[in-house]
């Protein structure tokens, strides 16, 4: 799908009296998609006709070990304590003490 122009991109092509169909790919034209399916394609034989090579045959494959999460993925990773950011201290621009701000200082003056 990368190479049709979306509708919008149509629409304006088709405003400025150009040819849509010069902007596809090669491959979306519709001489080529024609010519794709001139020939004819023979289905499978019967899986008892199959001729499978013996280390493909004992090639044994299993399911993944890890089981996934249920919920939903995480937007960011985790970063270790390390690398974490602490919060700022605040504290008031009346007496200069932590733990609260201007608004509930008790020691305003008054």
């Amino acid at each position: 799908m990368d190479e049709i122009p979306r509708p919008r991109a149509w629409v304006v092509l088709k405003n400025q009296q150009l040819k849509p169909g010069q902007y596809c790919s090669f491959y979306y034209k519709k001489d080529n998609l024609l010519r794709t399916y001139e020939f004819l394609v023979n289905p499978m034989p019967n899986e008892s006709l199959w001729v499978i090579p013996t280390e493909v045959l004992e090639d044994v494959v299993l399911p993944p070990k890890g089981r996934r999460n249920a919920r939903r993925p995480r937007k960011e990773k985790l970063k270790p304590a390390s690398e974490k950011e602490y919060k700022r201290a605040f504290s008031c621009s009346v007496c200069g003490q932590g733990g609260h701000n201007r608004k509930t200082c008790r020691n305003q003056p008054k």
